[in-house]
Parts: structure tokens; sequence; C-alpha cells
């Protein structure tokens, strides 16, 4: 049989093309969660910078969708705490880590919560959340620290705010022993002798809760005072008067400290912790006295 020029190369052309394997279709990525842990408690309570909260949706492939849902451009003044941590593996095959947030507010049911790219929040160097200052000794309430520091707090918080101390002070929850662990020993407005005239964390705590959430956080450390700080929640600190080096006496619950004296701490910075204190005002006083002062008892409620 005859094969024209023609007709031979191209049966050459389709022999050599049939011994060639042709490349699959490269497979097309796409974005998936590579793994998760979690965070330490309030490890990183963070203050908003850029970016965007983001809900996480994977289909049965594993296959993730990021859909934006919050801008943090938004909420300048919100604080939000990360309680786990994400890898993404992005279509284009790099890694990226995000937190899982939730904002920080008094309202369980309004809080915004999301994904959000991990350098897109920091943790802030210096928070001030200006508490309000009220006066002990403007209404002669010269042993009414706790009560006065407690109200700073509860009015920083919006709560109570029409009410002043006297009005406060007439529900404050009273020692029949003078007591300051069950309850106010002695007078606000004088000074009873042989009378340790304090009222002790775990009793003020029990009487903030009538009006919002207010914790004993005694024992905690400045670092967790700084966290709490963070969240926008002012605390209540028992120091020195003066941040003294203290003196101690002895009664018939245990040892007191005689300069001991109450404030609200609202802020710190790099060196400093700012106080709003009922008897001398709103100021910056140094880490180190600070902490001196503090690190005696370890006394302090958080209103939150």
């Amino acid at each position: 049989m005859r094969m024209t020029t023609k007709f031979l190369a191209a049966a050459v052309l389709l022999l050599g093309l049939a011994g060639l394997s042709v490349p699959a279709k490269a497979a097309t990525r796409s974005t998936t969660i590579v793994s998760q842990g979690k965070v330490t408690k309030f490890g990183r309570v963070t203050g908003n910078t850029k970016g965007n909260l983001y809900s996480f949706k994977t289909d049965s492939q594993g296959t993730l969708t990021m859909s934006p849902i919050h801008y943090l451009k938004n909420y300048s003044k919100s604080a939000w705490i990360a309680s786990k941590t994400a890898w993404v593996q992005k279509a284009n095959g790099k890694r990226y880590r995000y937190d899982y947030v939730t904002e920080t507010t008094n309202v369980p049911n309004k809080r915004h919560a999301g994904w959000v790219l991990h350098q897109d929040l920091r943790t802030p160097s210096e928070v001030n959340l200006n508490a309000p200052y009220i006066s002990q000794n403007a209404v002669k309430a010269w042993m009414g620290c706790e009560s006065a520091s407690l109200l700073e707090g509860l009015h920083y918080k919006g709560i109570q705010n029409s009410t002043g101390l006297v009005a406060f002070m007439k529900h404050l929850p009273r020692s029949k022993t003078n007591n300051p662990n069950t309850g106010f020993a002695g007078s606000p407005y004088k000074v009873t002798p042989g009378v340790f005239q304090s009222i002790f964390p775990k009793p003020l705590a029990k009487w903030g809760n009538k009006y919002t959430m207010v914790k004993n956080i005694s024992g905690a450390s400045v670092a967790t005072l700084r966290s709490q700080i963070r969240q926008h929640n002012p605390v209540v600190v028992y120091v020195t008067l003066h941040f003294a080096k203290a003196q101690y006496d002895h009664y018939f619950w245990g040892t007191g400290i005689d300069n001991s004296h109450v404030m609200l701490l609202d802020g710190y910075k790099s060196g400093y912790y700012h106080v709003s204190d009922p008897n001398q005002g709103k100021y910056w006083v140094s880490a180190k006295k600070f902490k001196r002062s503090y690190n005696y008892k370890h006394f302090a409620v958080a209103v939150q």
C-alpha cells in the first residue's frame, strides 16, 4: 500500500505523541486550618489597632471560609481577650496566625467575638482608665477610703452615678464584732481607739456585688492587676498611706497594718501606676513604691 509523504509524516507524529505522558492539571489550593491551640487565660488582653474580626466556617472537605463580621476601627475603646489561636494556610500556600478574641463589656449578650489576624491587635504598654475621683475628706469620712474607692469603680462602670459617698455608705455592711473580715469595723466618720477601722476584700466584694459584678482577687500579682486594667476593670487595692513602710499591730482577729490605706488602681505605664486616691486625688506613683506597698497584703477587689 502506497502512502503519500504527507500521510506518512502525520502517522509518525501521532506515534510520537502516543509515547508522551500529558501532565495532570495542578490541584487548586484551598484555605484550611492547619492547627489550633489554647492561649494562657488573659495572656493576650489586647488593644485595637486595625484589621477585621472574621467568622470561620469549615466544610466537610476541610476547606475554610473566612467572612469579615466587624471592623476593628469601629471599636477603638474596646479591649479583647484571646482564648485560642489557629494557624491558617491560605490558597497562596502561606500560613498565618489568627486569635479568637472576645470583647470585654458589662453586657455578656452584646460581646462581639471572632477571629483576628495576630498582628492586627497588640497588648497596650500604657492604659489609663481615668476613673472618677471621689473625696472621702469632703464629707469628713476620714476612715471611708474603702467605700469611696468602690464607689469610684462603680461610677467608672456607669453604675450608681447619681449616688454620693454619704448616701452610698448608708448601705455599708458593718461588723457587729468590729472584725473587718465580716464587715466595716468602727465608724467611717471618726477614729475609734483600739479598733482596726476597715472592711476587708471579702465583705467589700460581697457588698459591691449588689450593684454589679465585683470580684475578690486577693493574692493577685501586679501583673494580674494590669490584666484587669486592660480589661477595663479598675481595681480597689489595699496599700499603705503614702506608700510608706508597713506598721504592724496585733488584734483579736489577727495582724493588721495600722497605716493601711485603700484606693482605686485604674492605669499603668512603664515604671508607674495610676490611682484615684480618695485621700489625695488622682496621680501616678512609681511602680517600685506601689509594688512594695501592695505586696504587703495582696488585697484587691476588681470592679468588673
